[in-house]
């Protein structure tokens, strides 16, 4: 009887999922290393999750990933440049400030940048390379959803589709949500500690969305953003999106087909983000009832289920 359960518990074992196992590595572009993991059946369609703004990646406890591998999707998770587990561009220091970088836009200038969306994109693939993935459906949120718009511009055959998330075109004279005000007033993280203020920024984030974060899971959050211990790393990312500029004449050039998702009380991003990538891209606009900026665990399983939807209706490639 004991051989027979020892057979059947190996049985088991050989059927599981191959969501379970995870791929972890590192990949090069030029002087940046990236953490990426791998994870989910060989044979599954291929999706790249790029993260936003100081986003360091949940490796375990993200219900994003969670949902994609539940539904058989193969998912590539990295953190981005000046995040995480990957390089932490610290002798660049502090970018300069929003007005001087706009200033030399406005010139014809490039701006004195660590570096811009165009790198960011380059590290994206740098990690499919290592991942020995040729294409992939990218999804990104905020600037991770700007991220991958260059992805999809600039490197259009490693991209299967496009889907932008609480991200926007760049489109100057877009109005601001609440958040942009209390996230600028030096009293609202008067006297915190760093990671205090983190969980502060991630609740403004959230705004008054009914779809909301536990402390938990904010509290997972914060521990993954916070491997970086740099206070300049996130501002070098912001500065990369300022430096871009207006990504609109790019957005047009995207050949491959798109999906935009955004929360219906999205406090950084109002809905007009959202409209101007949808129209410039000629992609459909789904809106998350309830969601804010952030995707929390309990909208992932919603948001999946329309991007899952989005990539099985797509021709065949």
């Amino acid at each position: 009887m004991l051989r027979i359960s020892s057979i059947l518990i190996a049985l088991l074992v050989s059927l599981a999922p191959c969501a379970a196992q995870t791929q972890s590595g590192r990949a090069i572009n030029g002087e940046v290393e990236l953490g990426y993991w791998v994870q989910g059946p060989e044979d599954g369609p291929p999706v790249m999750l790029i993260n936003g703004q100081g986003v360091g990646t949940r490796i375990g406890d993200d219900a994003l990933v969670d949902a994609f591998l539940s539904k058989g999707y193969r998912v590539v998770t990295f953190d981005n440049r000046d995040s995480g587990q990957s390089t932490i561009l610290r002798t660049a220091g502090a970018p300069p400030q929003t007005e001087t970088i706009r200033t030399a836009l406005s010139a014809g200038l490039r701006p004195t940048v660590a570096y811009d969306l165009s790198d960011m994109a380059t590290d994206a693939i740098a990690v499919l390379d290592a991942a020995n993935i040729d294409g992939a459906h990218v999804l990104g949120h905020s600037l991770g959803g700007m991220i991958a718009q260059v992805v999809a511009a600039q490197h259009p055959q490693r991209v299967l589709s496009l889907i932008s998330v609480s991200a926007t075109s760049g489109e100057s004279g877009l109005p601001f949500g609440p958040a942009l005000t209390k996230l600028s007033d030096p009293q609202t993280f008067a006297s915190m500690e760093f990671v205090e203020a983190q969980i502060k920024a991630y609740r403004i984030f959230e705004g008054d969305a009914s779809v909301r974060m536990s402390d938990d899971e904010i509290a997972a959050r914060v521990d993954a953003d916070t491997a970086a211990a740099d206070p300049n790393a996130a501002a070098r990312q912001g500065s990369a999106v300022t430096a871009t500029g207006d990504r609109r004449p790019l957005l047009e050039t995207i050949v491959a087909p798109a999906l935009v998702i955004h929360g219906s009380d999205d406090p950084w991003f109002p809905i007009d983000h959202a409209q101007s990538t949808a129209a410039v891209l000629g992609a459909p606009l789904e809106v998350i009832d309830g969601m804010g900026h952030i995707i929390a665990d309990a909208a992932a399983r919603t948001v999946v289920d329309r991007v899952s939807d989005f990539i099985q209706n797509l021709p065949a490639q």
